[in-house]
């Protein structure tokens, strides 16, 4: 009978205990606060549109800061990470991001497909030119006019412009910095002229009409030599990787051009070249039989001086996971497909492998060649690689597309004199 009284007790005493101890001890810390410059400045900038569209609706100060300072947008843009940053490509009319893992949903588009480029009209085949900094430039026919047209937009924020184009086929490539303290844009198209010669053509988000410049210099082209899609743009420049491994470059600011010669193991070597960028610097990727090598362009050369070229990776075949050494295929290619711009450069690479494997024919187990097609990112600083893409096609370039390194970006564009698309 005096069970429940003394419990009650003994829970008075214990509560008082635990009120005393609270009284005796010091009061609890306040939970360690970021600085807000860094929040700002460090923090948010690294992360994925998607995320920093959610953070919108933690504050009104955040939202003012997310959604509009273009300051922030700027530093945003300019900063690339492994949270925002990955290998895409476009492919058949849509937007494909192959980052590993869950990362690809925070990093890609809203719209994948695109369709706001094309929801006002008609237009055919749309292609992936070039992507700088967040921003992508597209071409397609018009259905209407049966005039190029040239797409620059963002897609992770949904805005372009619509540029039409009358001067000469080339391959175009987008001149892009979101640093400079007025932003703005340049697509600029090589265009062969004759059998020899490569002269240019620029539109500029500056000018006060919709006209394109023709800048008189030029630059000389082996016979049969072409410029390859996908150019890079880094100090100002473009650059275009012809097929016999020569860069032409043009400068959007002085409007010189010129062109540069690979690095010297890429003279005499062969194998498949793929240019990028990274951290504002031309990179150069070069899968041969031996291994994969990156270079950095460290000096442009000038005044009799020959361009600087740095080797900042090189990697054997049988030391990188996922890809098999040639001399164990009968059909065997590495082709650099893009390369990453944010954190550590990750490198696409699609590959090639003839192998042998046993299948029944008719009951009877028999060996049979295969060929195998993969496109799989390539992590250089573990050298692990991480399927992305299994392709299909007699060559490995078939099902590819154009794969390139994008980071989805809050810059808004330019606003175009002669009226925004």
């Amino acid at each position: 009978m005096y069970t429940p009284l003394l419990s009650s007790i003994a829970k008075f005493f214990q509560r008082g205990m635990d009120e005393g101890d609270q009284r005796m001890s010091p009061p609890p810390r306040p939970p360690a606060q970021l600085p807000e410059d860094l929040v700002c400045s460090s923090i948010l900038p690294r992360l994925p549109v998607r995320s920093l569209m959610r953070f919108a609706a933690v504050s009104k100060a955040w939202r003012d800061l997310i959604l509009g300072d273009a300051a922030f947008a700027a530093l945003q843009a300019q900063s690339p990470s492994v949270a925002s940053a990955a290998l895409a490509r476009f492919h058949n009319g849509r937007f494909e991001v192959l980052a590993p893992g869950g990362s690809a949903a925070s990093v890609a588009p809203p719209d994948t497909s695109l369709s706001f480029l094309t929801a006002g009209g008609a237009c055919q085949g749309l292609e992936l030119c070039a992507c700088t900094s967040g921003l992508l430039c597209l071409t397609a026919m018009d259905s209407e006019s049966r005039r190029l047209v040239f797409f620059v937009c963002n897609p992770a924020m949904r805005s372009f412009h619509l540029i039409t184009y009358g001067c000469p086929l080339g391959v175009a490539g987008l001149a892009y910095d979101p640093a400079a303290a007025e932003p703005s844009y340049d697509v600029v198209v090589a265009a062969r002229q004759g059998l020899e010669t490569c002269r240019f053509f620029r539109f500029s988000s500056r000018a006060a009409g919709p006209e394109w410049l023709a800048p008189p210099g030029t630059v000389g082209l082996a016979p049969f030599e072409a410029l390859q899609p996908k150019p890079a743009y880094a100090g100002g420049r473009v650059h275009w990787l012809s097929n016999l491994g020569n860069i032409v470059w043009h400068d959007v600011a002085s409007e010189l051009c010129g062109t540069l010669p690979p690095p010297p193991p890429c003279v005499s070597g062969g194998g498949n070249m793929d240019l990028g960028v990274w951290r504002g610097r031309l990179r150069l990727a070069r899968a041969s039989n031996a291994g994969l090598g990156l270079w950095e362009l460290a000096s442009y050369g000038g005044a009799g001086a020959a361009p600087r070229w740095d080797a900042v990776h090189w990697r054997s075949w049988r030391s990188i996971s996922g890809v098999v050494a040639p001399e164990r295929c009968f059909m065997w290619s590495v082709v650099p497909a893009g390369m990453e711009v944010g954190g550590e450069v990750a490198v696409g690479l699609a590959l090639r492998h003839g192998h042998a494997v046993r299948r029944l024919v008719r009951g009877v187990s028999r060996q049979q060649d295969a060929v195998s097609r993969a496109l799989v990112r390539y992590d250089r600083g573990t050298g692990a690689t991480a399927a992305a893409v299994e392709l299909t096609g007699k060559e490995v370039h078939d099902g590819l597309g154009t794969v390139f390194g994008y980071h989805s970006s809050l810059a808004a564009l330019p606003r175009l004199n002669m009226g925004d698309a």
